[in-house]
This record gives C-alpha cells, sequence and structure tokens, in this order.
C-alpha cells in the first residue's frame, strides 16, 4: 500500500467524525496538500514548506526523488506512459506513487499493494461514465484533474462530482496557491482528496495555503440528511485502513 493511499485514508477521517480533538491537538487538513516539482530541488523546497506529497514532473522523476533522498516521504512521478519495466525501476529507486494516462498504462505495470496508482484524465483523455465506474474495482489511489483557471461555476463543480462519485475515487485538483477557504471547500466537497499547486511555488505561500486547509469547516452534508452522499468516495472498498501514525 502506498503512503499517498493512507494519507487520503487518514484525511478522509476528518469529516466522517474520526477525530478527537482536544486543546492541545491541532486542526487537521481538510485535504492534502501536493506541490509539484520538476527536479530534487523542487522535491526538497515543497517538503520543507509543508507539503504532504510531492508530484515530480520533470525529465527523470526517479533520478530526482532518488536525488532529493526523499525515498521515505509521500514523493510520487508523473510520466507519459507506464509499461511494467518502468514501473519497478520507480519502486526500486523510491518512488511511493506514478500518475500516468489511462491509455498509455500497461495493465501489467499497475499494482497498488506495491505503488500507488494515480490516473491523469482531463482535455483529450476525458472519462465517459461507464468507463468511470469500471475504475472503482481497480483500487487507485486517485484521479488527478487540472482544474480550469478562474472562479469555478457550478457546471465545472458538477464535473468534478461526475467524476469522483462514477469512479468511486479521490480526486486530485490543481489549485492556485492563493485559493481561497470558500474555494478549497467547493473542491472538498466535490471529492477532492488531494489540492496540487504549480511547481516554484513560494514556500511562504505554500505554507499560507496549508494553514487555510486547516480552516475548511468540516461537512455535515450526507449526516444532516440522514444518508451517505456520494461526492466524496471512501478508500473503505480500496485499502484497509493503517494505524501507523502520519502527520497531516
Amino acid at each position: 500500500m502506498s503512503k499517498l493511499s493512507k494519507k487520503i485514508t487518514k484525511i478522509q477521517r476528518r469529516d466522517a467524525g474520526g477525530f478527537g480533538f482536544g486543546a492541545h491537538r491541532e486542526q487537521p487538513r481538510a485535504m492534502l496538500l501536493g506541490v509539484l516539482a520538476e527536479d530534487a530541488a523542487g522535491i526538497k523546497a515543497a517538503l520543507e514548506a509543508g507539503a504532504d506529497i510531492v508530484i515530480v514532473r520533470g525529465k527523470d522523476p526517479g533520478k530526482a526523488i532518488a536525488a532529493a533522498g526523499a525515498t521515505d516521504s509521500t514523493v510520487g512521478a508523473w510520466v507519459e506512459s507506464l509499461d511494467a519495466a518502468a514501473a519497478d525501476a520507480l519502486h526500486e529507486g523510491g518512488c511511493d506513487f506514478v500518475v500516468s494516462a489511462l491509455g498509455t498504462t500497461d495493465a501489467a505495470a499497475v499494482d497498488t499493494e506495491r505503488m500507488g496508482q494515480v490516473i491523469a484524465q482531463g482535455g483529450d483523455d476525458s472519462l465517459d461514465d461507464t468507463t468511470l465506474r469500471a475504475l472503482g474495482p481497480l483500487g487507485l489511489d486517485g484521479i488527478f484533474m487540472e482544474a480550469a483557471s478562474g472562479a469555478m461555476t457550478l457546471m465545472q463543480q458538477l464535473e468534478l462530482v461526475r467524476v469522483a462519485s462514477f469512479a468511486s475515487t479521490p480526486l486530485m485538483v490543481t489549485a492556485g496557491v492563493d485559493a481561497s477557504i470558500a474555494e478549497l471547500r467547493v473542491l472538498r466537497d466535490s471529492g477532492t482528496a488531494a489540492v496540487i499547486v504549480p511547481a516554484g511555488s513560494k514556500a511562504a505561500d505554500v505554507a499560507a495555503l496549508g494553514e487555510r486547509l486547516r480552516q475548511i469547516p468540516s461537512s455535515n452534508r450526507g449526516r444532516e440528511n440522514g444518508r451517505d452522499m456520494a461526492i466524496v468516495p471512501s478508500m473503505a472498498s480500496h485499502h484497509a485502513e493503517d494505524d501507523e501514525p502520519d502527520e497531516i
């Protein structure tokens, strides 16, 4: 099981009432804070700024992860295509999860018990409802989506809801490092488990965003109506919970 999967499971307990708070305990973030990086220096900077996860989108992500000494952190690689040999090399190099497109990923390369798998979708890779429903049993760690720039419309929010609910899989969605609490709440309520900010974001801005993620009110949607909501998918069917302590 990937560290990413464990962190997503823990973060989703926040709105499920799984956290007990006291005066001494810090409010957890409503979603994971992720940062895109291009090289080893970017990985180190993101982790030092307080990122929960880092996605390396560069020429040789496996080499960058090893060079950064980040094999014990939740760092993944974004690749254009993935075959079994490439997956083996990334795993052996300390990569925690891989982001790749559905159509360029060999089925034999995916083993979520060994290394996490996130599917990138959007644009020409947009998936129909039937395909999204079929993703659920695969036990993927998440679906990566790039949000449109500017204020999100209800139509754009519904697209996030559609993907998350039909696939029963958490979303990882891009966001500006200056995203407001209200904008972050909309992402959380749409099935987003992790917000991902651009490479090169300033450390102070990343840290400030992390604090705003703690200020998002817990969601009572679903509990108020006496039923579960389909918007935020559960990880229960993907992996068993792990009791190892993980800071969020």
